[in-house]
Order: structure tokens, then C-alpha cells, then sequence
């Protein structure tokens, strides 16, 4: 379940998901640019385009397209542990110069089965107009709307794994 935490200008989602596939193909689908256009902030049919440098400080970039509007989603991977941890940033050039940080852990529980630990750290900057009340109301909002979306593309993932898996 997702936690978050007020205390700090940050906020911290972890959430874990278990998948029946291997690890390596978890580990692909954050890190191969064929994966990735089918979940990861972009759909086939949305995706203008998509570069991917999964190797350490290696960059990402992905344009989507929705409604007309051109969405962009960049970042760099800082740390690979093939098949076990992933330390990435993300950010959104046209909504805020900041990165957010990833960090994706691997486990096989047993053949077949991975568990996935997903940790997400964003700075929320605090606006001078609001009380510390409102700054962690604020906090909340965007930490269980960011939760959910994760929660929506990681449906997503499953159903990439499961198609690549139905097509082996």
C-alpha cells in the first residue's frame, strides 16, 4: 500500500506489484525502448517518439502526443543492476526544471515469479501563500494522484509482459 510522507518538502510513494514473468524480462521492460513505448508515460498509439540509452548516466527521452498537445518526458539512468535495481530520474521539461527520482528493485520470489519495489521521491515546493496545513494537504493530493497514475501504468506493464509473454 502507498504511504506518504509529510514531514519533508518531498514527497515518497513506494508501491510493489508481483509479476509472473522472469526477471530479466521485468528488467527489459524498463530499459528497452520497445517495452517502454508500450507503458511507461506513452502508449503505441500516443508515442511521437522515443530514444532510449539504458546504460549508466544514459539518457531517455519520450514525446507523446494526446489531444494535439506534445508531452515530453526525459531523464537519465544513474544506476543499473541488471536484473535487480534500477536508479533513474524523471522529469516534465514543459511543467518544472526539477527531476524526480525512480528506484526500481527486482526480486524472483520463486520461477516465475518477480516482485517489484517501486520508490518515487518528487520535491514539492511550498508556496509562501500557504499554511502548513495547506502544504501537506497540498502534499497528500499530489502524492495519492501520483500514486494512482503509477498504479494505472504499471496495469499497463502487466499487460505488456503478459502480450510478450503470449507471444513467445
Amino acid at each position: 500500500m502507498a504511504k506518504y510522507n509529510v514531514e519533508n518538502e518531498n514527497v515518497e510513494i513506494r508501491l510493489e506489484r508481483l509479476f509472473k514473468v522472469e526477471p530479466e524480462l521485468l528488467y527489459q521492460a524498463w530499459t528497452d525502448e520497445r517495452f517502454l513505448k508500450q507503458w511507461f508515460m506513452t502508449s503505441e498509439r500516443t508515442n511521437k517518439s522515443i530514444q532510449v540509452n539504458a546504460e549508466q548516466n544514459g539518457n531517455y527521452k519520450i514525446i507523446d502526443v494526446r489531444k494535439g498537445k506534445e508531452n515530453i518526458v526525459q531523464g537519465s539512468y544513474l544506476t543499473l543492476t541488471p536484473y535487480e535495481f534500477i536508479e533513474m530520474t524523471i522529469g516534465m521539461p514543459e511543467l518544472s526544471d526539477s527531476e524526480d527520482t525512480i528506484e526500481v528493485e527486482i526480486f524472483e520470489r520463486e520461477p516465475g515469479i518477480t516482485q517489484m519495489v517501486f520508490s518515487y521521491t518528487a520535491f514539492v515546493p511550498r508556496e509562501r501563500r500557504l499554511t502548513t496545513l495547506e502544504y501537506k494537504q497540498k502534499k497528500k493530493e499530489y502524492h495519492d494522484s501520483t500514486a494512482h497514475g503509477f498504479e494505472m501504468l504499471f496495469d499497463q506493464l502487466q499487460i505488456a509482459l503478459e502480450t510478450f509473454e503470449a507471444d513467445l
